[in-house]
This record gives structure tokens, C-alpha cells and sequence, in this order.
């Protein structure tokens, strides 16, 4: 039985794409040394550099003056501008807060994220989902990071649950999917903006493509509904 479901957040009820696009613009708007005409590439290239999330953050900012032409070259001031206008730029998946509100009184929620505290509660408090969750665990003050067994570990300890009892609902294959799987959880992959890796070591439980989708998913993983019931199965 399903007693706890834990979520990923960028990609999954975050979209990191259109917040970290605001984020560019802003950050662009201020920093880019190159003529208005020439801002709209200034800021595709900053977003290329940015590694849709990937690349550390002081490593970006350190080399980003000698990348782009910028008109400041301290990286404190890039990385601060960064921590406060990138949190201000969140935003949430559409039907997020909806699903969640659905979902809260039958399941304990918890959030496990890769990435620095501050920045990921403080994009949860900006788009109001923070409210919903019991536990929020961030790589950063935890010590270990998605797809390590112990990150996943420490999340269900939050929540009282046995992996068995849990379900992990995620967009990377290898960080929330495999993860969670060798964890011991049941898993549903959000497919967005990751490809399913053709050397996976482990498949999903269920495939949703929007988050209305989920409450679907957990009936099938939760043997509530027949696969065969269920068009949004391996690979909807």
C-alpha cells in the first residue's frame, strides 16, 4: 500500500526551463555588455552555459566574464544577483498545487532535490507549494545527492515509511528513476525534458507525460487498476 509519495522539483513540479529563461533575461538585461539587438543571443548563450542546471553555479559565474561580454567581472555580485532573482523567477508546473492539494489528505509528501538549500526552498515558498510537504530534503544540507541510496534513505526516514511504502514520481532516468528503484521505492517517470537512456538499468513503474496524469499512475502502481485499463502505461 502506498502511504508516502516523494517528488524531484526542477522539471517535475518546477519548470526550470521558463524560470531559469525569466532568470536569463533578467540577469542579461543587467550584465549584457552588448547592444539591445544583440541581447536575445547573449542570454540563448548564457542558457546553453548554464547546462540546463548541471553546471556548478560559482564555476559559471567565475568564468562567465571571460564567456560573455559582461559588464561586471566580480563573481560575488553575479552569484548574489543569481541566489535572489533566480528564486523570484520560479514557477510551477501547471496543475502542480492542484495535484498537490488532491493529494495531501491520503498521502505523506516529501520533496529530495539536488541543488543548494536556499535556492530550492526558497523557489518552493516563492510558487506557494511549500505548504504541502512534510519533508523537503536538498542535496546541499544532506550531505549526499540523487542517485545515491542515502539521499532517498534519509527522505523516507522523514516521512515514517518503508521504501516499499513509497512512491517516487521524477523526470531524470538516472537521479529519481534509478535511484528510487534501487532504493526500493515504486517509481513514475514525468517525461519532459529527459530521453530514456537506451542502457537503463532499471524501468519506471509507470510513464506519465503531465501531472494530471499521476493520480492515474498511482492507482495502476498501487494495483488499483489493471494495465491493461490503463492507457498511459509504458510509455504514454
Amino acid at each position: 500500500m502506498i502511504r508516502a509519495i516523494l517528488f524531484d522539483l526542477d522539471h517535475t513540479l518546477l519548470d526550470r526551463t521558463a524560470g531559469f529563461h525569466e532568470f536569463a533575461c533578467r540577469f542579461a538585461e543587467r550584465y549584457a555588455a552588448v547592444p539591445e539587438s544583440g541581447r536575445a543571443d547573449w542570454t540563448r548563450r548564457l542558457i546553453e552555459l548554464d547546462e540546463d542546471g548541471c553546471k556548478p553555479k560559482h564555476d559559471l559565474f567565475r568564468q562567465l566574464p571571460e564567456l560573455l561580454p559582461c559588464t561586471c567581472s566580480d563573481p560575488a555580485e553575479l552569484m548574489a544577483f543569481y541566489e535572489r532573482e533566480y528564486v523570484a523567477a520560479a514557477r510551477a508546473m501547471s496543475g502542480a498545487a492542484q495535484l498537490l492539494a488532491s493529494l495531501r489528505p491520503y498521502y505523506r509528501l516529501g520533496i529530495v532535490s539536488n541543488g543548494k538549500d536556499a535556492i530550492q526552498r526558497g523557489k518552493l515558498e516563492r510558487t506557494g507549494l511549500a505548504r504541502w510537504f512534510e519533508s523537503i530534503l536538498v542535496s546541499e544540507s544532506a550531505g549526499c545527492r540523487k542517485p545515491q541510496r542515502e539521499i532517498f534513505a534519509m527522505g523516507l526516514r522523514e516521512l515514517g515509511v518503508q521504501p516499499e511504502q513509497a512512491l517516487f514520481v521524477g523526470d531524470h532516468p538516472v537521479n529519481d528513476i534509478q535511484g528510487a528503484y534501487f532504493s526500493g521505492m515504486k517509481t513514475v517517470w514525468l517525461r519532459s525534458s529527459q530521453a530514456w537512456p537506451d542502457e537503463a538499468a532499471a524501468l519506471p513503474d509507470a510513464v506519465i507525460s503531465e501531472l494530471a496524469q499521476l493520480p492515474a499512475a498511482i492507482r495502476l502502481v498501487s494495483g488499483q487498476t489493471a494495465a491493461a485499463d490503463w492507457r498511459l502505461s509504458s510509455g504514454a
